[in-house]
């Protein structure tokens, strides 16, 4: 009986990740790994205007930071832990940051000596 509930419960969460994910009041997740040296994906691409939850998750046991001075900047309604244009993350760790972005290209990279020079950086794109 265990087994096939476990085979029922990996089933359904393989398929739930796989889909768009948005919170119950329909703000969308936009799910950024920070690794060793690289954000996946290094292009994000938002919406002006729409409220959106960025979910960081450094995947890696480094700590990393996503750092976007400007982008943060000129967003609106910004909740979470963003201090000086970026947001830490602990190796391990997630964090959601909500806000609503602005219309723009905008640098992102991680601040941590090297990690830039490393490949970890990438663009946020809002139209």
């Amino acid at each position: 009986m265990r087994a096939p509930l476990l085979a029922l419960l990996f089933a359904l969460s393989a398929t739930a990740s796989a889909q768009p994910a948005a919170t119950p009041a329909g703000v969308p997740i936009v799910r950024v790994e920070l690794s060793t040296f690289d954000f996946t994906p290094a292009t994000i691409r938002l919406r002006a205007g729409q409220p959106v939850i960025l979910r960081l998750f450094n995947r890696g046991d480094r700590d990393h930071n996503f750092q976007a001075p400007l982008f943060f900047l000129q967003a609106t309604n910004v909740s979470g832990p963003v201090r000086n244009g970026k947001v830490e993350v602990a190796g391990g760790q997630t964090i959601d940051v909500r806000l609503t972005p602005r219309r723009g290209t905008f640098r992102l990279k991680c601040g941590h000596t090297m990690h830039a020079t490393m490949g970890m950086e990438g663009d946020i794109v809002v139209q």
